[in-house]
Formats: structure tokens, C-alpha cells, sequence
């Protein structure tokens, strides 16, 4: 009898424990940005004309020189590659509501980044170990030269993903707000204010030239 019971209460125990760190893993998951983080988007977005950004394709990927003539815009462009590098190693979401960042984190692990700071800045050296890879690297490369150049324009809308497969299959059909509003919790995963923000997107294809 007793050890019937100290059996059972042992299997509760290893019950409890991977209950536990099941919930760990869902918060991870569901984890909104840091402060920090969420300091260093809004400074880049608010003087993203202060952003100078020169993209090159690759036949691999891409090449990007990002940079700033502000040192504050310098510095917080070399967080925030940190920061999301990060997190995306950890394997959290960035932008949970934009088709391409849902895209590109699924093949993040096919990417490999290679970042070089600079004085003003950083080069990145982004390769994709895949086709697939390569075209979701490249599609990321224009939607963040579509930050540096548009803004708070931009950061409101989503991005259509690289590979048509992988298009959601129900989209919203309401055009993008331009209305600026200060709850956004879709834009930094967290109940946190910030600029801009609209509750219905639709995924914009990015303009070759950017």
C-alpha cells in the first residue's frame, strides 16, 4: 500500500514538472518585446530618415549596408539587429500578424547571418541554405528597406510572404488604416502604446525598387 501510493505520488510529480515547464514554453512563445526593444523600434521608426540603407541581391541572398549619420540612430540600428537576433534564436516571434515575418521565422534556420558593425552602422551578409530560404532573405531585405524608407507608413501594414504557398488562405480585404491610433499591441506584442496601429492589414507586395 505504501508503495502503491509513493508511486503515484511520483508520477504526479513528473506530471507537475512537465505541466511546468510545458507553461514555460508557452509564455516563451507568446513572450511581447522588452522595453528595450520596443525604445529602439519606435527611435528607428520615428527618424527613419535619418536611416541610410543600400541593399545589393545575391544569388544566395543579399548584402545590406544600414547606417546613420545620428549616432543615436547608429546605435539603436546596432540593438536592434542584436535584440531580434535574439530573439528569433530563441525562437519568438517578430511582427506575429505580418504574413512575411511569419514566413521568414519558419525558415530563419535556413538563413545564415553574418553581421559586421560599422561606424555609423552594420553590414549584413545574409545566405540561404535553400531556394526557398533565399527568396523568403531576399523579400525580408525589401519589407525592411520599406521601414527605413516609409516609416510609421510602413510599420502599419503588412507584407505579403515571398513564396505563394505560403499566403495565408483567409486575408483580410479591408485597406490599411493611415489613421494613427495609440493602442497597437499587434505591432510590439504587448498591450504597449506606440504611434500607429490598425486592427485589419492587408499584406502589401513591397515595390521592386525598394
Amino acid at each position: 500500500m505504501v508503495k502503491h501510493q509513493f508511486m503515484k505520488s511520483n508520477r504526479l510529480s513528473v506530471a507537475a514538472v512537465l505541466l511546468s515547464l510545458a507553461g514555460l514554453n508557452v509564455a516563451a512563445l507568446g513572450q511581447g518585446m522588452p522595453p528595450e526593444a520596443r525604445k529602439n523600434i519606435h527611435l528607428l521608426f520615428n527618424q527613419h530618415s535619418d536611416v541610410i540603407r543600400t541593399v545589393t541581391m545575391s544569388t544566395n541572398g543579399y548584402v545590406a549596408l544600414t547606417e546613420s549619420n545620428d549616432p543615436r540612430v547608429a546605435s539603436a540600428l546596432k540593438e536592434h539587429v542584436r535584440q531580434m537576433e535574439a530573439r528569433l534564436n530563441e525562437g519568438l516571434m517578430v511582427r506575429r500578424h505580418d504574413p512575411a515575418f511569419v514566413e521568414f521565422a519558419r525558415h530563419y534556420p535556413d538563413l545564415r547571418h553574418t553581421v559586421e558593425p560599422t561606424e555609423k552602422g552594420l553590414r549584413i551578409v545574409v545566405t540561404g541554405k535553400t531556394p526557398e530560404a533565399i527568396k523568403v532573405a531576399q523579400n525580408h531585405a525589401t519589407v525592411v528597406t520599406d521601414f527605413a524608407t516609409h516609416g510609421w507608413e510602413a510599420h502599419d501594414r503588412d507584407h505579403a510572404p515571398a513564396l505563394q504557398s505560403e499566403t495565408p488562405a483567409k486575408e483580410s480585404v479591408h485597406a490599411v488604416s493611415s489613421t494613427p491610433k495609440k493602442s497597437c499591441p499587434a505591432c510590439c506584442e504587448s498591450g504597449a502604446e506606440c504611434q500607429a496601429g490598425s486592427p485589419t492589414r492587408t499584406p502589401t507586395a513591397v515595390p521592386k525598387g525598394n
